[in-house]
């Protein structure tokens, strides 16, 4: 291959790698302005969706971040008094979740749950705030949580991509027993009961 060429395409390549490190900085940027608000009203919250999955290394973008909590809903709305929030939904046919709260001028868009819930056999299965602690700088969201969510709200692919890495590394049992509590569809929690635990957890 000619050299020049050679160059040319090594360039083109590392300057896309700088872009993207580039936005995802910004989009981190862009988490952090809320999530430093909650923090410091002392308000617990995970990273769910597909910021999770970024955490876990199993994507390497984000569209949005998705905020859980399950703290009261008047304390979210003190916390980010200086933000303008936009209702974005409250409960429907699927989701049972107390309120769903955007922050406007956010991009990425950033979103709140508070009490994220999803009905199933007309029954609400309540996904809890777990977390899975802090991995790739994000506090992530339960994994095992997000499985069952995505089951029911019938992402299966993204179930199945969560699926697959908890048979890899093992689930927590805290979270299974947890979600487990919820009335799930029975076939939902037998994939869930299938899980191999964490080894020290077993």
């Amino acid at each position: 291959m000619n050299r020049a060429v050679h160059k040319k395409e090594y360039e083109s390549a590392e300057s896309g790698i700088a872009e993207e490190i580039s936005g995802m900085s910004e989009k981190r940027s862009t988490l952090e302005s809320v999530t430093s608000l909650l923090e410091r009203a002392g308000i617990d919250y995970v990273v769910g969706g597909s910021g999770m999955l970024l955490g876990l290394g199993l994507t390497d973008n984000v569209r949005d971040w998705d905020l859980m909590t399950d703290a009261p809903e008047a304390q979210v709305r003190k916390a980010l008094a200086e933000t303008k929030l936009i209702e974005e939904s409250g409960p429907s046919e699927l989701y049972g979740s107390g309120c769903k709260l955007r922050i406007e001028g956010t991009n990425p868009e950033v979103e709140i749950i508070i009490g994220f819930a999803i009905r199933a056999d007309r029954k609400e299965c309540r996904m809890p705030a777990l977390t899975a602690g802090v991995r790739n700088g994000l506090r992530i969201a339960s994994p095992e949580v997000w499985l069952a969510a995505y089951a029911l709200m019938g992402r299966t692919e993204k179930a199945n991509l969560l699926e697959h890495h908890l048979e890899q590394n093992g689930a927590d049992r805290r979270a299974i027993v947890r979600i487990l509590e919820e009335p799930l569809p029975a076939e939902l929690a037998e994939r869930l009961k299938r899980l191999p635990l964490i080894p020290e957890q077993k």
